[in-house]
């Protein structure tokens, strides 16, 4: 599980499959810390944008622009846009002069919308295959938005996109509009290499992706059989992830149980959320030799994405998962949570019946420049480490290497920024005196699976490991002498934590939501898991 928890603003945001990864905290939970699972946006940000999955609909776009919003800072440094069929054959958008044209040898129809944002007025439209044009000329007012809606039928199977923006400049020039996250989403992507050392990380098994297990393998080569290459098989995985599995509404809203999204599980299952959809597709993906790794980030919609500064600005606090997936040389995006129209409701994870309806492709190998409307990439899950290092804290600071492991230098706080993420293990430098792990230090830090802690720490502040769902192993040492609140909650893949005799404080659900953890504490710290929605698996107090 991702477990971001969402504090609900006294909206529906938490309640649809876009607003969380993982049930909601309660209200008394969730305000106890303010950290990253709570205020995703600043509250003076607060909108109910993206947290509804009916926002996934193509039909029209309606959007409410804020006054502080100029066209004239996001107008586009390309004038064309390269996309993908299902099947890899080239969609080319562009525009010249008055005229945008949508072009695909190899799609059966084609069909080309223009329509004003705030007045959903179509202002021209055409429709044929080959190549389909529309003449502007006279048609957009300056700086006035508008939106393009494209369709594209290839093989029977119709992908359309409408998250495409466009403008009239001071000489009557038809030019787009760029995402305001969209150059920040080009960084982020640059994570994803394609030399052969870093796609055959890209095949190998991760947590809750079992590519290697016996029966993964098997249900990946009976939904690939008789596709020949790289693009039938993803496709037909993405087909039936989209079309067979359903949105978990439950486990949005479920405190009490610990749900798996790991391959294996969901497999059998077939319900899942956004993370459990992507862990399924990149499991199977690798399973049949296809490079594939999933992302995290935020999911929004136009309005949002226009409007929202801390958005566009500081805020990575993910609320959202998909997955990336490299074919001929290059990584696409894909999200089949926001194409799987199937929904499982009910009372709990025992008790609910799936609802079907008919799945869509919109959201399968979409480029950046259409993406970034919807989804701020803030981590992909690769399995090798960027190089770089940077300061954390007053006097401490951090190295990355090649192979994903972090050094820690210096003394005082760990402060690691929130941004800095893609390694599995913690080591910290022979000279090393970091007294603290600040809070949220190393939160929701995907890979992590191994901490070593220095002798000189001597407290772990609140969040400080929250929701590190891989994390396998950490290492407290004598002198410790507190443990946050919320410090390990969601460390679900933790199996035994030894707490020191020097610890005298444990905070309230330090240790929740850890359902295979046997934990060993000091004489007197009974009762620190009284509060706990999901136990440990064994708690044994020394005498």
């Amino acid at each position: 599980m991702k477990n971001i928890k969402l504090l609900a603003w006294g909206l529906t945001v938490a309640m649809t499959c876009l607003a969380t990864l993982s049930p909601a905290a309660s209200a008394d939970k969730s305000d106890a810390v303010t950290g990253r699972e709570d205020v995703p946006f600043a509250a003076e940000d607060v909108s109910t944008a993206e947290s509804d999955k009916a926002t996934a609909s193509l039909d029209t776009l309606s959007v409410d622009i804020s006054d502080d919003f100029s066209p004239l800072s996001y107008i586009a440094d390309y004038n064309q846009i390269d996309m993908i069929t299902y099947n890899g054959k080239p969609v080319t958008l562009s525009l010249a002069g008055n005229t945008i044209s949508l072009s695909c040898i190899a799609a059966s129809s084609l069909t080309i919308k223009v329509i004003n944002l705030d007045t959903n007025n179509i202002v021209g439209s055409n429709t044929g295959n080959g190549t389909v044009s529309i003449d502007l000329k006279d048609k957009l007012d300056y700086m006035e938005l508008y939106y393009a809606h494209i369709q594209y039928t290839t093989d029977g199977i119709e992908q359309e996109q409408n998250e495409i923006l466009l403008t009239a400049d001071a000489n009557g020039q038809v030019v787009f509009i760029k995402s305001p996250i969209y150059d920040f989403n080009v960084e982020r992507c640059s994570e994803c290499w394609t030399d052969d050392q870093s796609l055959a990380e890209c095949l190998e098994p991760q947590n809750d992706i079992e590519c290697d297990d016996p029966e993964v393998i098997a249900i990946a080569q009976e939904i690939t059989a008789g596709q020949t290459d790289e693009w039938g098989k993803a496709f037909a995985i993405y087909k039936y992830i989209v079309n067979e599995f359903a949105y978990d509404y439950v486990q949005i809203e479920d405190q009490e149980y610990v749900y798996q999204d790991d391959a294996l599980s969901l497999l059998r299952r077939k319900v899942a959320i956004c993370e459990g959809m992507g862990n399924t597709f990149v499991a199977l993906c690798r399973a049949v030799g296809v490079p594939a790794c999933v992302s995290f980030g935020i999911g929004e919609d136009v309005q949002n994405v226009l409007n929202n500064r801390a958005l566009q600005n500081y805020n990575e606090w993910p609320n959202h998962a998909w997955a990336m997936v490299c074919l001929g040389g290059v990584w696409y995006s894909v999200d089949p949570t926001w194409d799987c129209w199937n929904a499982y409701e009910g009372f709990d994870h025992e008790n609910g019946e799936i609802y079907y309806d008919s799945a869509t492709y919109n959201y399968y190998l979409v480029p950046l420049e259409v993406f970034s409307f919807s989804h701020k990439i803030c981590d992909a899950d690769t399995r090798h480490g960027i190089e770089t290092s940077g300061n954390a804290g007053a006097s401490a600071r951090y190295e990355i290497s090649r192979d994903g492991v972090m050094t820690v230098y210096g003394s005082g706080k760990l402060e690691i920024p929130e941004y800095v993420n893609g390694y599995w293990k913690v080591v910290f430098a022979d000279d090393c005196t970091i007294t603290s792990i600040g809070e949220a230090c190393f939160q929701d830090r995907d890979l992590l699976t191994t901490v070593i802690l220095p002798d000189t720490v001597t407290e772990l502040c609140d969040e400080a490991f929250n929701t590190c769902e891989d994390l396998e192993y950490i290492y407290l040492p004598e002198g410790l002498t507190y443990i946050g609140q919320e410090c390990f909650d969601f460390c679900d893949e933790l199996a035994y934590v030894y707490v020191p005799d020097s610890v005298r404080e444990i905070g309230r659900w330090a240790f929740d939501d850890c359902p295979r953890l046997i934990i060993s504490i000091p004489a007197g710290q009974s009762g620190f898991d009284d509060d706990n929605y999901v136990k440990c698996l064994e708690v044994i107090e020394r005498r």
